[in-house]
């Protein structure tokens, strides 16, 4: 019994201290896209998200990589029935931590380049084939709790994306995250 208790305390002491060692996490995401089309009329349309996230931070310098891919969707009415707007976006950032030692809270901000296929059902809507894939670049800060091995965030940002007319959209995250 004595050995079981060592051993659980030099566990639960050791695991916070060494997560996140290598500077790697990976996790999900969940929450809504506010999409916004640049021309005359046009409405927001809040998407439901969900994604997977992954990052590599070395421990020793606040700066690190972030690759983001995500799915949005929402049922539209319109004169001419219901439609399925979509999107599929990847995302390849760069992104500044901001820590205190042994605190559990951390800031973040980030940017970085994005490509995004939104797509609908209906095809007169985006054109023949019902999608266009274009690229832009998204901003985003949020704010990491720590927990050991696993971290929850919640984030939001600005993005753009440059079409023939030009998209915005502002994402609202939340998610889990894994460090090893």
């Amino acid at each position: 019994m004595k050995k079981f208790a060592f051993f659980s305390i030099l566990l639960f002491v050791s695991v916070p201290l060494l997560a996140g060692i290598l500077g790697l996490s990976a996790g999900i995401t969940g929450g809504v896209e506010n999409w916004k089309l640049d021309a005359e009329g046009a409405e927001t349309q809040s998407l439901k998200a969900v994604g997977i996230t992954a990052s590599f931070s070395p421990p020793i310098i606040p700066v690190g990589i972030r690759g983001d891919i995500e799915y949005a969707w929402k049922d539209v009415e319109t004169p001419a029935g219901d439609i399925k707007l979509s999107d599929i976006f990847i995302l390849i950032a760069i992104q500044y931590s901001i820590s205190a030692p042994i605190v559990p809270i951390s800031l973040y901000v980030g940017g970085g380049y994005e490509i995004s296929t939104i797509g609908t059902d209906y095809s007169e809507y985006l054109g023949a084939d019902g999608s266009i894939t274009d690229s832009g670049f998204l901003v985003y800060g949020g704010l990491n709790l720590s927990l050991g091995l696993f971290a929850v965030f919640a984030e939001t940002g600005y993005g753009m994306i440059f079409a023939d007319d030009k998209y915005t959209h502002i994402p609202l995250r939340g998610g889990i995250k894994i460090s090893i």
